[in-house]
């Protein structure tokens, strides 16, 4: 058996020892002496200067070696130079830009060596669609004869350095470097003219703390002298003004108060679009010892603290904090640092959710034995020191956040030193944050193959947790075939192996790195079906014989199947890839450089993403749209927002890793065909969040189904809805108004505490210019308690929208303005229409809570139906609790009020729920505008003494089953009628139609009072999972939830129907309202399926089976045409295009697809094993390793 390391980090320590320790003090010394200047100052997303490379630099793929043989696909998009490198444009998208250096070459030392200088650069900027959109020229300045770097860098500015809204400008940083000397200059450019828009010596950064409208953007200007650090915040022209300004100036002492600090001294931090600086230094000096060169040994001085001290955009102290530096015993050195931690250095309540601002503190402890430090991170703030605990003892350089995933915390990994001698170790801690409480740790190895820090993790349906880690492990494997089998294992939390993906990388292979991370953990981003693709460097011998090795960038399926492949040649080295952004539409693109050797220049190939869409077909168009089947290919709608779509498969949305970006300015067509979605997650920082961010015109939605969609609101949101956060959000005078029909969602959850909201809607948060919402329904909870203009169905309308036949069952709540059906409808130049309407559930608010609407102006509404029990906790001043069993506030219409004509009506409507209003809890008995019909109207605006007041004269033809007094179906009580009095007639009366379609919407249902015709029917149906394992015995039995959607009190113990293959047995056990329990049992060894019906509605279950206990290999279950053997360390079945393998709890510990299955992987213990043909043929055999 062979075996071969991955290029991953591999978690060993290995340095102990006397020797060590023998020179340890000097080196703790020594690594602080020359610190780059670059270093000195951090703010939010910088590019790191310091290496004059680093316009060669991109998060992704390590950079490869020589890779002759260059292939691959001709590429979409190219570009060359001697340098290129990523800057962030003013709109916050990726820009490229590539440059092309003249040099002289000087010669010293009587010929030993040779230096290039630089004397001038041609640059040229491409925007994300690749078209150029910048190109200049830049000489070094006058004087500067040793110039060994010309570095462009971002972002792209505006108005940073002069009021030209219309010009962009980009930094250029030029180094100069001889006999040990250094300095700086910087440059701002405008990237079409060349010219020069600011120069100052020094190294700049750019801080951007800007938030929606709120501008605020700085230059962070750093010079050094000998005796100290000055850093300029250079600030955009005030108004009025044309010319950038020094705004302040910190001069920082180059003393040992900061000499020894392990980060920067100075932090610009942006707390939620707040700016703050924060500037780091001992209290005291960290030591009194001169450390020459750094190789003399220094003494720590002790009673010492790290001083931050934090101003605000005015440079005002608005804080500070001391935190201890004292070595514990046995340590000789305990230095700090702050503002390596990540996004979260400096927040406000994010770790203590107190409103404090919260710091995250590196303590250093130097130990000697291992020659490196070890880092405690916790978290402090000003007025109660220490709050948390993150991690401590962790390596250098070694922690990092992990993938986020839909309704779990945010988790960060740290790679832990455990003991500092012989048998020294490390772990991965894992963290959840903001509680700072231990997830779990991940050991050294697992399986007995040691672990690397290449790793991420993934949503899985396989574990209580919700989430497995995908890790690159260390060894690899090969096969009777000689053909190299790397190892990606995914570890469920407990550390249990779910199963391991063995990619094989053929017979030439010997070394490979996968890259695992957010982007690239990714199912869809190379195709569109549900199967997960990796991409990786591995190393290959050459294929003409020579036996050299090459370095071969590839994309694979888990069999081994390359899809894509690159290898350079003798003259191209393969340089790095990444997946960008590439449009403003979120395209993703593949990109790949190599750099030209002979001709010393960089190209640049960019490949669109992904390769292949839409397996099931379409062209797009109206008669033959694209058909989906996946969640990649509805991601592909933000990429064509212009194109038609129709679903021919549910899908569901927890197989994709990332929370769902909303589609953009949406104007073709979705048709559902009657096809669910599932699990749709949104979470955004866009203004608009639903599945489409906004529907626009000639948009159509229809036809769909949404079962546990979550909209998670964010402070950076302005609309939200599950369907679209607006819709009609542009017009251009010709577009048709966006048409939403036939759209029904179960179980779905908006959340949020934001305060800047506009609105929020079940379905819609905006519909505008004359959108139609027809035949929907919306069945959740939306809970908003900052935000107004929230409703079951649309949080506002405008501009002749209309709401037909829309039902909401919703426990909702609000600050004010909640309808159950719209938040607030128009404004006084709107005119909308709702009509056919039936509510359901709780609305809370302080005020201006209306079972259909809050906040009515002028529009139509008739034959409402509100269950709605509604509940005002909160005057305001000028509605007071404004409540009403259908409309919280009816606007006044004056007009209307004096005679003139009407504007707007409300008429036969019906409410059967509860009104109420609460001060401090306690309900009010009788409070002024709380009505049955209408809360607040121009009857209760305030009227001079002695003037009469005007009487609400739009409301007609109104009951309620409450008895309130009235028998005036004209008043804001509305007529007193019992329910059991009411009838068909009754209704028929009151032009509700019945029938089974939107002209006749309206149908009997057990009651009195009718349900619109869509409710009570089964919509969509699921189980909790699609496999299992079980045993044969009680205690092996599994429970999975089967559940029916739209139903409001389905019979299930009559209607679901089970039934099993041989191999188990299922059951109906308990009912939870609209779900119910199935219990699955194994009778004998081997797979079945169980089906589950409902209705129209059918689901299968995949079942393994496994005993308890069995001795040897034995054939369990042999299909035709499949034989399951095991010899010569390896499990085949001849014909067989995939095997399964489980551990004895039905733990998958390994896949591959093919006919032969390597078992040098495994422990000793007892597996099940599965197998399969492409007739869909089965065999299932159990054998125990030794």
């Amino acid at each position: 058996m062979r075996f071969l390391s991955t290029l991953c980090l591999t978690l060993l320590l290995g340095a102990s020892g006397t020797a060590a320790m023998a020179s340890s003090k000097a080196s703790f010394a020594k690594k602080f002496k020359n610190v780059d200047i670059h270093r000195l100052v951090s703010v939010p997303g910088m590019v790191d200067c310091s290496n004059s490379a680093y316009q060669m630099r991109q998060a992704g793929l390590a950079t490869g070696g020589n890779a002759p043989m260059r292939i691959g696909d001709i590429p979409t998009n190219t570009a060359s130079g001697q340098t290129y490198g990523w800057v962030v444009s003013p709109d916050a998208s990726n820009w490229y830009f590539t440059q092309n250096i003249t040099s002289r070459d000087s010669v010293y030392d009587g010929g030993y060596y040779t230096a290039h200088f630089h004397e001038s650069s041609e640059i040229t900027l491409f925007d994300n669609s690749h078209k150029q959109v910048g190109s200049f020229s830049v000489k070094v300045p006058e004087g500067w004869k040793h110039v060994t770097d010309i570095i462009p860098y971002g972002p792209i500015t505006k108005k940073l350095f002069d009021r030209d809204e219309k010009s962009c400008e980009i930094l250029v940083e030029f180094h100069d470097a001889f006999e040990g000397k250094n300095k700086f200059l910087t440059r701002a450019y405008d990237i079409n003219t060349g010219k020069i828009k600011f120069e100052m010596e020094g190294t700049g950064l750019v801080f951007d703390a800007s938030k929606g409208w709120n501008s605020y953007q700085r230059l962070i200007m750093t010079h050094e002298t000998d005796k100290e650090y000055s850093i300029d915040v250079i600030a955009p022209p005030a108004y009025g003004q044309n010319d950038w300004t020094v705004e302040h100036t910190f001069n920082i002492a180059i003393d040992n108060r900061i000499n020894y600090l392990q980060g920067p001294c100075f932090n610009c931090m942006n707390v939620d679009g707040t700016p703050y600086y924060v500037l780091a230094q001992y209290e005291k000096p960290f030591t009194n010892t001169d450390a020459s060169d750094g190789t003399l040994d220094i003494t720590q001085e002790p009673d010492n603290f790290l001083v931050l001290r934090t101003l605000d955009e005015k440079f005002k102290q608005v804080d500070s904090l001391r935190v201890s530096i004292n070595a514990p015993e046995g340590t000789p050195y305990r230095s700090a640092a702050f503002g390596l931690f990540g996004n979260n250095d400096l927040s406000k309540g994010y770790f203590s959710n107190n409103g404090n601002l919260n710091y995250v503190v590196e303590l250093f402890d130097y130990a000697p034995s291992l020659d490196a430090d070890l880092i405690s991170f916790a978290v402090y703030d000003s007025e109660n020191g220490k709050l948390k605990d993150i991690c401590d003892n962790v390596a250098s350089n070694q922690w990092a956040l992990l993938n986020t995933i839909h309704g779990k915390s945010e988790q960060m990994w740290f790679l832990q030193s455990i003991g500092t001698g012989e048998n020294s170790g490390q772990q991965i801690q894992l963290v959840d944050v903001p509680s700072c409480e231990k997830a779990g740790v991940l050991p050294q190895s697992i399986d007995n193959n040691s672990i690397s820090s290449n790793f991420d993790r993934y949503p899985t349906s396989a574990n209580a947790q919700g989430y497995q880690y995908v890790i690159a492990l260390a060894k690899a494997q090969s096969n009777e075939a000689d053909e190299v089998l790397a190892p990606i294992a995914w570890v469920n939390p407990d550390c249990t192996i779910d199963h391991v993906d063995r990619l094989n990388l053929g017979t030439k292979a010997e070394n490979f790195t996968p890259l695992i991370n957010s982007t690239s953990l990714n199912p869809y981003l190379f195709n569109t079906d549900d199967d997960m693709e990796y991409v990786y460097i591995a190393k290959k011998r050459r294929e003409d014989g020579s036996n050299k090795l090459d370095n071969v960038l590839e994309v694979a399926k888990v069999d081994g199947t390359v899809l894509k492949s690159w290898r350079g040649d003798d003259t191209h080295v393969f340089e790095r890839a990444s997946f960008p952004v590439m449009n403003d539409l979120g395209k993703r693109q593949m990109f790949v450089a190599f750099h030209d050797i002979e001709n010393d220049k960089y190209d640049m190939n960019f490949y669109d993403l992904p390769f292949t869409k839409f397996e099931k077909g379409g062209k797009g168009t109206v008669e033959d749209p694209y058909l989906i089947s996946t969640t990649g290919d509805f991601q592909q709608m933000a990429l064509e927002p212009g194109k038609n779509y129709k679903m021919v498969a549910d899908v569901d949305m927890a197989k994709a890793s990332q929370w769902w970006t909303p589609v953009k300015n949406f104007t073709g067509s979705l048709d559902g065909d009657g096809h669910t979605i599932y699990n749709l997650g949104v979470k955004t920082t866009e203004d608009h969040a639903g599945l489409f961010g906004t529907l626009d015109l000639n948009g159509i939605a229809k036809n769909l189904i949404f079962v546990n969609p979550i909209v998670e609101v964010t402070n950076t949101n302005e609309y939200a809805g599950v369907l679209a956060g607006e819709t009609n959000y542009t017009y251009d005078g010709k577009g048709e108004a966006t048409n939403v029909d036939s759209i029904f969602v179960y179980g779905a959850k908006i959340a949020g505490e934001d305060q800047n909201f506009i609105a929020a809607g079940g379905l819609v948060g905006s519909a505008n210019l004359g959108t139609k919402i027809n035949n929907c329904s919306f069945q959740g909870e939306i809970t908003l308690p900052n935000s107004e203009n929230v409703g079951g169905i649309v949080g506002q309308t405008r501009t002749g929208s209309s709401v037909n036949a829309c039902y909401a069952n919703v426990n909702a709540t609000a600050k004010t303005v909640l309808g159950g059906i719209v938040g607030i409808a128009g404004t006084p130049q709107d005119y909308c229409k709702f009509t056919n309407c039936e509510v359901r559930g709780q609305l809370t608010a302080e005020n201006a809570v209306g079972g259909l609407v809050g906040d009515n102006y002028f529009n139509g509404i008739s034959n409402v139906v509100s269950h709605a029990d509604i509940v005002a906790t909160k005057k305001s001043a000028w509605n007071g609790y404004a409540a009403g069993g259908i409309i919280g506030v009816m606007e006044s219409d004056w007009n209307g009020a004096s005679g003139l004509a009407k504007s707007g009506f409300v008429k036969n409507c019906v409410f059967d729920g509860s009104v109420k209003a609460l001060q401090d809890g306690e309900e009010v008995n009788a409070p002024a505008t709380v009505h049955q019909i209408a809360g607040k109207t121009i009857a209760d605006e305030e009227y001079a003494a002695g003037e009469t007041p005007y009487v609400e004269n739009r409301l007609s033809n109104n009951y309620s089953t409450n008895d309130a007094g009235s028998t005036d179906a004209t008043s804001v009580e509305g007529a007193y009628k019992a329910a059991k009095e009411m009838n068909k007639d009754f209704f028929a009366g009151m032009e509700y139609a019945y029938g089974s379609s939107l002209a006749e919407p309206w149908k009997e249902d057990g009651s009195k009072i009718p349900t619109l015709y869509f409710n009570n029917i089964a919509k969509a149906f699921s189980v909790s999972a699609e496999d299992v394992t079980v045993g044969t015995t009680d205690e092996g039995a599994v429970v999975v939830k089967a559940t029916v959607y739209g139903l409001e009190n389905p019979d299930l113990e009559d209607d679901v129907e089970v039934s099993s293959t041989p191999n188990a047995t299922v059951s109906l056990g308990e009912a939870h309202g609209n779900s119910i329990d199935l219990i699955i049992k194994g009778k004998k060894q081997g797979s079945a399926t169980v089906t589950v019906n409902f209705g129209e509605f059918s689901a299968t279950i995949n079942v393994i089976v496994l005993k308890n206990y069995v001795s040897g290999i034995e054939s369990v279950e042999d299909a035709e045409a499949l034989v399951i053997k095991a010899a010569d360390g390896q499990i085949s079945a001849e014909g067989a295009n995939a095997i399964w393998v489980y551990s004895v709890n039905g733990k998958l510990v390994g896949k591959t697809s093919g006919a032969a299955f390597s078992t040098s992987g495994l422990t000793s213990g007892l597996y099940i094993v599965k197998a399969t043909d492409k007739a869909g043929h089965k065999a299932t055999a159990k054998f125990v390793i030794k």
